[in-house]
């Protein structure tokens, strides 16, 4: 299955977070298709059906955590491998260097307002992900939104 460029899977079990991310994805001027899944398990069980370009991944939510589903997304070698977005309020040291080391394409720490985040979004989609050896990738690994928009 290859993947589908312009589905996007929101993986995060917090309603509003979830939307918020809606919300700047819907400001891009391409035609998109968003699936919100509420949990870890959720988003393996849709992989089975659907293969997005790109994951948006909470790292704690119920049933299965972010690192859990990315570990299993990152084993399945017959997926034609997403971009794995990895998104957290915390930024962490440890979350981000665990994300990096389980195959993540990059680690956001959530904005808490809708200009960042809608810059974040635009940063995000500009990236020339076709090289998932990340030699083309970002220039830094972490964005931590209130910092590199300031």
């Amino acid at each position: 299955m290859s993947c589908e460029p312009n589905i996007i899977i929101i993986a995060d079990d917090d309603a509003d977070d979830s939307l918020f991310l809606l919300r700047a994805l819907l400001t891009v001027k391409i035609e998109l298709t968003v699936i919100i899944v509420p949990n870890g398990q959720r988003l393996i069980d849709v992989l089975e059906s659907v293969s997005p370009k790109y994951i948006f991944l909470d790292i704690n939510m119920p049933k299965r955590n972010g690192f859990d589903a990315l570990k299993q997304i990152r084993l399945n070698k017959i997926l034609d491998q997403p971009t794995v977005i990895m998104c957290s309020t915390s930024g962490s040291l440890d979350e981000v260097k665990l994300s990096q080391e389980l195959g993540a394409n990059m680690y956001l720490k959530k904005p808490n307002n809708m200009k960042n985040m809608n810059r974040m979004i635009e940063d995000v989609l500009s990236v020339d992900w076709s090289d998932k050896d990340k030699k083309n990738g970002p220039k830094q690994f972490m964005i931590d939104s209130d910092k590199h928009y300031a």
